[in-house]
Parts: C-alpha cells; structure tokens; sequence
C-alpha cells in the first residue's frame, strides 16, 4: 500500500502525523460552514509543516502493522519513499498524497502544499454530505384591506361637500354682522343664504350677538307647544315627505323632532326645543364643537 494511503488513515485519529526527515502534516479543526447556498458539515483543514521533521514513531509503526514487518525493515520503507519525494520535488514535478494534498516548489523555491481533501477527515462528522438549498425569500403577504364604511351623521342631516367647506367660514361672518342686519339672514336655510351674507359682511368686526332666529312668516303646519320658543334647526326641505324621513331618522337617534311648519317654501325641522335662548344657545355651541360643519342654526318662535 502506498505510504501517502497510511498517511490518510492516521489523520483520521490524530491531528499530526510526521513523515521523519521530511516534515509533518498537521489536521485542524474547522466548523460547518455556509457557502454560496451549499453547507459543508464540519472537517479538519489539512497543513504542512516542513520544520516538523523528528521521528515519533507513530507513522514508522503503523507501516510496520499493516504490512507485517519490523520496525527497522518499515523505516528503510519510508526513508526510500521520502528521498522519492525530495528528488521529484527538485525537479519542479507536484507530488500528490491520496486524499491528502499536493506538495509542489513555487517560482521563488518556496514549498507549497494545497489540501486536496476528497473525504472529511474528521470521525465526528462521519455521515454528514455536503447539500446546497434555496434561498429563502421573505413571501411578501398582501396586507388585509381595510375595509372603510362610510357613515351618515349620527344627528345631522346629510350636506353636500361644497355647502361643509363653507359652513365654518358663515359661522364666523354670522357673528360678525350686527343684530338687526342678522334677522333677514337667520331665517334662510338655502344656499342662497350664503352669497347675500358674504357680500354685504363688514370688514370691521363688531360685537358679536347671539343667534336669535326671529320669524315673521306664518307657518302653515305648528306642532310646538307653548313652552318652547327656541329650537335647533337640523334641515329644510322643500318635500313635506323627506322632511318626516329625517324626523323619522332624528328620532332612531334619540331625538324628539319636530316640523316646524313651511317658511319661505322650506319644511324646517327641528331637532330640539327650549324654553330660553341660554338652552338653545349651549345645544347649539356643543353641536357645532363635535361637527362645525354641521349646518345647524337657532329659530326663534315671535
């Protein structure tokens, strides 16, 4: 059997072996490992010592066991085999051990040697094969859709976008006209409102009143009762029957509402009813804090 065979199998049970007069081949532990999406189990990583040169006896003895012979015929054996090796390494030719490496003279004379592992060494890792994988990407799940619903107001009737843009805007005009100019505005509930009372606010502000709607058209239809005076418009309608729908829908939320009769050819609704204005007045301001877009007035019965 060759010598570079009996090499080999010591490695497989100790982490140096020396090749006497020559230098020594030493096993270090290396661990698993991941490359380019293959991993390699743990091993020995195989070098070569040309300093290690003395004689142990552990290479000379395991030659003398395999092959049946003594001592003295085995190192004969092995000296033939490293001056062998030093004459081919001298002719610049690359000496090859089973399993093991390479041994070779660089340009500059240098010895090199290049492990040329076939089989993991190490005993530990008996079994273990190399494997390469996938790589594994994050899936991208699609994130659940939320689903929005849209809710009518819960007190207010519903208003176009272009009439909510511009509800704060009046509110703040509203109080900056004078009573006695407010009377003819208070009592519209339209549009139309809206531009009369933009174009005739003063620039100056003045005192601001509080929002008393004041009525001197005869209503045809009157459900209120004697006591209360002040009540918190939620909507006009020129229809008498989408005026008792949103009485119907004020009163799924818990309130009382009433037709107030028709002014100026509008049903007005009203949410609420007071005695005082101070009453009506507060509704009205905690109304207009939760929806300043809201649209909703004071109108005062003579």
């Amino acid at each position: 059997m060759e010598i570079s065979q009996y090499i080999k199998e010591l490695l497989l049970l100790n982490d140096c072996v020396i090749i006497p007069e020559f230098g020594g081949f030493v096993a270090n532990y290396k661990p698993a490992t991941v490359e380019n999406n293959q991993f390699f189990p743990p091993t020995k990583e195989i070098a070569f010592n040309n300093k290690l040169i003395s004689n142990d006896g552990l290479l000379i003895n395991y030659i003398s066991e395999a092959e049946g012979i003594d001592y003295f015929s085995a190192k004969q054996r092995l000296d033939s085999f490293v001056e062998e090796t030093m004459l081919n390494l001298e002719k610049n030719r690359n000496v090859y051990f089973e399993g093991v490496g390479c041994l070779h003279y660089d340009s500059r004379e240098n010895l090199q040697f290049e492990p040329q592992l076939k089989q993991n060494l190490l005993v530990e890792s008996y079994g273990l094969q190399n494997f390469s994988y996938e790589k594994l990407y994050q899936r991208q799940m699609p994130k659940p859709a939320i689903k929005v619903e849209y809710r009518e107001p819960i007190i207010f009737q519903q208003r176009k976008l272009k009439k909510l843009a511009i509800a704060i805007p009046l509110l703040i005009a509203m109080a900056l006209i004078p009573m006695k100019h407010n009377n003819e505005y208070l009592s519209k509930s339209d549009m139309g409102m809206w531009e009369t009372l933009t174009q005739s606010a003063s620039a100056t502000p003045v005192q601001v009143q509080k929002e008393i709607q004041t009525e001197t058209t005869t209503p045809v239809v009157n459900t209120v009762t004697g006591e209360q005076k002040y009540f918190i418009i939620g909507g006009s309608f020129k229809s008498e029957e989408n005026a008792n729908k949103y009485i119907q829908q004020l009163k799924e939320q818990g309130y009382n509402g009433q037709n107030l009769g028709v002014f100026k050819g509008l049903n007005r609704v009203a949410m609420k009813g007071f005695a005082s204005m101070d009453e009506a007045q507060k509704e009205l301001n905690s109304l207009l804090s939760k929806n300043p877009g809201c649209g909703v007035w004071i109108h005062a019965n003579q």
